[in-house]
């Protein structure tokens, strides 16, 4: 039998598949997402190729679990960043100011790396679902902004805010984005 390294049985499972996890997005830091392997995931959480099986039916499936773990913790430091400010046009500011910071701080980086990654159609699916939720906070604060057709307009503005990721990705300054997409938006959506 296994040698249990937490005070439960459940607390074991939680830290082991803790484990996997972290070892898999280190591997996608170093080589990429086709480094991630079950071997290679094992080994670097010092667990055995089996034990990874245990945990997720294959790789697939740890890679969804890592983009569904991303998108959760991209979506709470979006509502940190705007709930302290006024509903409004501050508050969208803050919105796009926010994903211009987390994105120059690397936070997208595994996205884009599971975006490129050959999934099976049903992990597809699930990191596609979990972009269509980012899209829910942005569509409120468009309401809150009495925005007309919110839904709409909340798409394009996500089109506007990818493009802004991908200036920043290439190394334009997080701040120079920001300020320039604001200003459109500004422009835009209130004229």
């Amino acid at each position: 039998m296994p040698k249990i390294t937490a005070p439960t049985v459940v607390e074991h499972r939680i830290h082991q598949r803790r484990a996997l996890l972290d070892a898999a997005e280190a591997i996608i830091g170093d080589e990429g997402v086709a480094g991630v392997t079950p071997r290679s995931v094992g080994e670097r959480a010092g667990l055995s190729r089996s034990s990874f099986y245990e945990y997720f039916p294959s790789r697939d499936d740890l890679l969804a679990a890592i983009a569904v773990q991303a998108f959760d913790e991209w979506v709470a430091e979006l509502e940190t960043a705007t709930a302290a400010v006024p509903a409004g046009a501050d508050r969208l500011h803050a919105y796009v100011e926010a994903t211009m910071r987390m994105t120059a701080d690397g936070k997208h980086s595994l996205a884009t790396g599971l975006r490129d990654a050959d999934l099976s159609p049903k992990s597809r699916d699930t990191i596609m679902a979990m972009h269509d939720i980012l899209l829910a906070p942005l569509r409120t604060l468009l309401e809150e902004m009495q925005i007309p057709d919110a839904a709409t307009t909340a798409m394009l503005v996500q089109g506007m805010i990818n493009s802004g990721v991908q200036l920043v990705g290439h190394g334009v300054p997080a701040q120079e984005v920001t300020t320039a997409i604001n200003e459109m938006l500004e422009s835009g959506i209130r004229a």
